[in-house]
């Protein structure tokens, strides 16, 4: 009876993206001020594992410094320094220089990725695998990918 209860709370919440989606794509609603939409190029570039890892730890620890961020996912400091400038750039963090340090902090609640690449003088097509706590709803709901 749990399971049946979640699904269907998962379902719900799926269906309610799906339509945020929709209502993006067809411009009746704007995005909103803390979203950020990338295509398929940019997202390769932006997007590297050691990067949402950065993203990730920034949100669950809300580090002091860019050095503390490098202690917590045990990378050297300049490495981290170069993904937070790339970051950055596009907008999806900032760096604010508080005294002799300098706070990263995730700017975007909302990031949404163009994960199939167009092909040329076709329809361009968004496609998306949608994540509830770890969950695939797409799976859930049966949408083709």
């Amino acid at each position: 009876m749990k399971h049946e209860l979640e699904k269907k709370e998962l379902k719900r919440k799926a269906e309610s993206i799906k339509g945020l989606v929709d209502d993006i794509l067809s411009e009746k609603i704007d995005v909103p001020d803390n979203a950020l939409i990338i295509d398929f190029d940019a997202t390769q570039n932006i997007f590297t594992k050691k990067r949402i890892e950065l993203l990730d730890t920034i949100n669950s620890y809300q580090p002091a410094s860019v050095q503390e961020l490098s202690d917590l996912v045990k990378r050297k400091k300049q490495a981290v320094d170069r993904d937070l400038k790339m970051l950055e750039e596009f907008d999806v963090i900032t760096l604010e220089k508080r005294g002799k340090f300098t706070v990263p902090t995730v700017k975007r609640e909302i990031i949404i990725l163009s994960i199939k690449k167009p092909k040329p003088q076709t329809e361009i097509i968004i496609s998306a695998e949608v994540y509830v706590d770890s969950i695939n709803i797409n799976k859930i709901m049966e949408i083709p990918q």
